[in-house]
């Protein structure tokens, strides 16, 4: 059994949001125009979810290998803001992404080979 260690991630960059957005086709606003953000009770942009998630699945690969991750399942709990540093941190269904403060992001759950 493949076991996972703690793994720091970031900060999140502004340029990695936009190579997402462009890999992705998805240009919301809130994800770019601060002013638009604010307008939508938010304290600025926020990463795209899915970023957030890819991010974390990244970490995880770069210590279990490509062909090891079975399944995945996420679920988004907190926005992330661009230059905040995240950490995966193990648990016994997955791991949490975790933002310096404590707060979860997401929530992995997958299968390891």
């Amino acid at each position: 059994m493949i076991e996972l260690g703690q793994a720091k991630i970031g900060p999140v960059r502004p340029v990695q949001m936009v190579r997402y957005a462009a890999g992705v086709d998805d240009f919301n606003p809130v994800h770019f125009d601060d002013t638009f953000a604010r307008s939508s009770g938010l304290p600025g942009v926020i990463v795209q979810g899915p970023l957030t998630v890819a991010l974390a699945v990244d970490a995880i690969v770069a210590q279990t290998g490509l062909t090891s991750l079975r399944a995945l399942d996420a679920r988004l709990r907190a926005p992330v803001f661009p230059g905040e540093e995240l950490s995966v941190v193990p648990t016994d269904s997955g791991a949490e992404v975790r933002k310096a403060d404590g707060t979860v992001a997401a929530t992995l759950t997958f299968e390891l080979a």
